[in-house]
C-alpha cells in the first residue's frame, strides 16, 4: 500500500463525496476507500470538519487562478470561468461548503482577488463592496443552477406537445461556454452601470443640498 499522505486523502474523499454525496462523507468511508483504518486519517485531520476544509482548500489550489490582465471586467469574467471550471471538475465542492460552512485560506484568496477588481471598477470603496459581494452571490448561483440543469432529464415530446416555446429551448443547440461569458459580463457591465448611476445621483443630490440659496434682492 502506498504511504497516506494529502493528496491521497483528498482524492479518496472526493470519490466518496462524490459517490456517496454530503451524507456518506464520512471518516471511516475515506478510510475505507484508502484501506487505513479511520485513526490513521486522525494523524493529517483532526474531524470530518477539517477533512472539509481539506479537501475543499486543496481542490482550489491545484487549479492556478488565470494571470490578470490589466482590463478589470475581463479579470472578473477569466475568474468567473475559473470557478465554473472547479465546479464542473469537482460539483460536490459546493455542496461540502455548504454542509460544513467553511473557509479556507484559498477561498479567501479568491474573494480578496475578486473585491480587488472592483475597486479598479471607479467605485467607492464601499459601493465596490457592495458590487462584489452581489455579484459573487449571481454567479455562484448562476453555475449551481447550470450544475443541476445539466443533469435534469428533459421533458419528453408528450409533455411539449402544446408548448412550442419551451421546446424550441430544449431543442435548440447550445454553446455553454459563451451563454455563461454573456451571463457574466451582464450581471458584471450591469450591476458596474448601475451603481456608477447610483453613485452619480447621490453626489448629484449632495451637491445641490450644499449649495448656496438664492435670495430676491430688495428694491
Amino acid at each position: 500500500m502506498a504511504e497516506l499522505d494529502t493528496d491521497r486523502i483528498v482524492a479518496a474523499a472526493l470519490t466518496v463525496a462524490g459517490k456517496h454525496g454530503v451524507e456518506g462523507f464520512t471518516m471511516r468511508a475515506v478510510a475505507d476507500e484508502l484501506g487505513v483504518t479511520p485513526m490513521a486519517l486522525y494523524y493529517y485531520v483532526k474531524d470530518k470538519a477539517a477533512l472539509a476544509t481539506l479537501v475543499i482548500d486543496t481542490a482550489a489550489r491545484k487549479q492556478p487562478l488565470p494571470p490578470t490582465t490589466g482590463v478589470w471586467q475581463d479579470d472578473c469574467v477569466a475568474i468567473a470561468q475559473w470557478m465554473r471550471i472547479n465546479v464542473m471538475k469537482h460539483p460536490v465542492i459546493i455542496r461540502l461548503r455548504r454542509a460544513y460552512n467553511v473557509w479556507t485560506p484559498s477561498t479567501l484568496r479568491i474573494t480578496e482577488r475578486w473585491l480587488s477588481l472592483w475597486q479598479q471598477s471607479g467605485l467607492d470603496l464601499h459601493t465596490a463592496v457592495r458590487a462584489a459581494r452581489a455579484s459573487s452571490i449571481a454567479i455562484t448561483g448562476i453555475v449551481q443552477e447550470e450544475m443541476i440543469f445539466n443533469t435534469m432529464k428533459h421533458p419528453d415530446a408528450e409533455a411539449l406537445e402544446w408548448l412550442p416555446n419551451v421546446r424550441m429551448m430544449f431543442s435548440a443547440n447550445r454553446d455553454r461556454d459563451r451563454e455563461f461569458e454573456l451571463l457574466v459580463r451582464s450581471v458584471i457591465e450591469g450591476l458596474h452601470a448601475r451603481l456608477m448611476l447610483e453613485s452619480q445621483s447621490a453626489r448629484t443630490v449632495r451637491a445641490r443640498a450644499g449649495a448656496p440659496r438664492r435670495t430676491t434682492a430688495g428694491i
